[in-house]
């Protein structure tokens, strides 16, 4: 059954429940129990409920009047409290309601302020945000200026008052112009097309800034200038720092790659023969995959150069080159070079352990030089390795995964190590997917004396000499040698010669000892292959004998030779004789 608000309470005339009624905020009567007597409809609509749901109920039940109890007892009104009910806020008033002197109930006025509270919680999070951005502004830009589209300054930071002599109370609300001599701001917001890192001139100094137009939609509505650099010492000390920053960086990476990395490539490799050419080829064309690589030659052809080479021009140059010579490491030493060791693997075991020459190069190329000299227990190893794509410390409890790329070279025959059972087949086929030969020195004929000219120019560069070339004595001398060192013996005795002669052609005097001294005896006597000096000593015992019969005279020992005293006299002064000589 709904009770209609006219039987409320005997003591509210009926014009007074219409204006209750009429209110477009909630009331609500309650008697001096806490019973509610009424809530007028714009309270029914904010707490969702009938009338009838509500009269007659304890107030308690009801959020917005539940300290009113407290009000009518004391008599003293709670005025502007907020409190929750639901999902909505309320802002209530509560006073006591007096009849007669006496207080017979109370009466609380509420008023739906969910809207307002979301509003202002909003507007102090703008506020938040607002501060969190001008604090930016300041500590990021050493200036920065916005105006609107009349030209009005509407922000400025402390930063750009400061440079200016200004404060922001007497900059904000000028027009630009007036704050910032010389600005293009007016230009940038007419041509809507921004200005970025351009010079520009305050009072005596020089700064650096940029000037873009703001828009809302397709209309400018202003324009937002900023100091990227108020003073230009500070942008060039800072281009100087940067600068030699980056010159130290290059110079670590070019130490980095010359330690671990490739320091040849094929340009390194002088090829004037056929056999080098095609050897070249041949390695250009396999640097780019990723199979092994058999480099065979005789020692001191340049394999090593070969695989530097390959390696430099592969996809993996910016990676690791390391080298493992497995001839040069003692057999007990050989297997925690290569793969490592753990902690405690073994007395004097590093602490933390060490990697291996494997693991250090993953990522890039493994070179195993003589590798006809590693031990067959490394070779199985080694051939797990290649298969499994990982590698296991001494002393480890689990594998490591590595990607590398291995080139092997030797100069031992492998075939004939496999049929002695020194060498394993199955890593001789896992290593040679393609293999290279490099010929050696003395089956490149006329070439060698090419090279030999290369690497005089060379060391001439290297060592401040200026020879020019080599006598017909010294290339006869080059090209009849046997070269068992190949190119490393050539080089090392170019590098001698060219700097006992300094300038000027090699003659055979330059030559390291053992090439000079080239004899063979004949009918007894030991002579040398050097035709001219042999024909020089015979003529200069000629000479002596003429001189001799003719008792130290001149023109008689001219008519005994049949010659000119003339050309007597300047083949007496190329030896060094003289008439009184016996």
């Amino acid at each position: 059954m709904d009770f209609h608000p006219h039987d409320v309470h005997p003591f509210l005339p009926p014009h007074l429940l219409h204006f209750l009624d009429s209110l477009p905020s909630g009331m609500m009567l309650v008697d001096r129990d806490g019973i509610i007597l009424y809530v007028n409809p714009a309270g029914c609509q904010l707490l969702g409920l009938k009338l009838s749901e509500v009269q007659h109920l304890p107030v308690t039940r009801i959020a917005p009047g539940t300290d009113i109890l407290q009000v009518i007892q004391e008599g003293k009104p709670s005025l502007r409290v907020e409190i929750s009910y639901g999902d909505k806020m309320f802002l209530v008033d509560r006073v006591p309601f007096p009849l007669d002197g006496a207080i017979i109930g109370g009466i609380s006025v509420f008023q739906d302020i969910t809207v307002y509270v979301d509003a202002s919680k909003r507007i102090s999070e703008q506020e938040r945000e607002l501060h969190q951005f001008r604090e930016l502004v300041e500590q990021l830009y050493d200036g920065i200026v916005m105006c609107d589209r009349a030209g009005i300054v509407t922000m400025i930071n402390h930063a750009y008052c400061d440079f200016l002599g200004t404060t922001m109370e007497e900059a904000i609300g000028k027009p630009i112009t007036e704050v910032i001599e010389n600005t293009r701001m007016p230009q940038v917001m007419e041509t809507g097309i921004a200005e970025l890192g351009h010079l520009m001139r305050v009072g005596n100094r020089d700064i650096l800034v940029s000037r873009m137009p703001m828009r809302e939609g397709d209309k400018i509505v202003g324009a937002l200038g900023k100091v990227i650099f108020n003073d230009l010492r500070e942008l060039r000390n800072l281009v100087e720092r940067y600068n030699l920053m980056e010159s130290k960086l290059d110079y670590y990476r070019q130490e980095l790659k010359r330690v671990v990395g490739a320091r040849y490539t094929f340009h390194s490799i002088f090829a004037d023969h056929p056999l080098i050419k095609e050897a070249i080829q041949l390695a250009k064309k396999v640097a780019s995959s990723r199979s092994s690589i058999l480099i065979l030659g005789e020692s001191g052809t340049g394999k090593e150069l070969f695989a530097h080479a390959i390696h430099a021009s592969s996809p993996r140059a910016d990676g690791p080159f390391i080298r493992v010579n497995c001839a040069a490491i003692p057999k007990d030493l050989l297997e925690a070079e290569l793969f490592g060791y753990e902690e405690g693997a073994f007395t004097g075991a590093r602490k933390g352990g060490k990697p291996g020459k494997v693991e250090l190069a993953h990522n890039g190329t493994l070179f195993l030089d003589e590798i006809g000299d590693m031990p067959l227990e490394m070779q199985s190893k080694l051939l797990r390795v290649l298969q499994e794509k990982e590698v296991e410390r001494i002393g480890a409890t689990r594998p490591t995964q590595v990607d590398i790329r291995v080139i092997a070279a030797t100069h031992r025959p492998l075939e004939t190590l496999i049929k002695e059972g020194a060498f394993r087949e199955d890593l001789y086929y896992r290593l040679q997917v393609f293999t290279i030969h490099i010929p050696p020195l003395r089956v490149q004929g006329s070439s060698i004396l090419a090279m030999a000219n290369h690497l005089i120019q060379k060391l001439n560069s290297e060592l401040c000499t200026a020879v020019t070339g080599m006598s017909p004595r010294v290339e006869a001398i080059l090209l009849s040698h046997g070269w068992p060192g190949n190119v490393r013996e050539l080089q090392n005795v170019l590098e001698r010669a060219v700097q006992v002669a300094d300038h000027g052609k090699l003659e055979p005097v330059h030559l390291p000892p053992y090439l000079q001294e080239r004899k063979v005896v004949v009918n007894g006597e030991n002579i040398t292959l050097d035709l001219e000096a042999e024909l020089a000593k015979t003529e200069k015992r000629v000479l002596l004998a003429a001189l001799q019969r003719a008792g130290g005279n001149k023109v008689k020992a001219a008519s005994l030779l049949g010659m000119h005293r003339a050309s007597l006299y300047r083949k007496l002064e190329k030896y060094g004789l003289s008439a009184s000589q016996p």
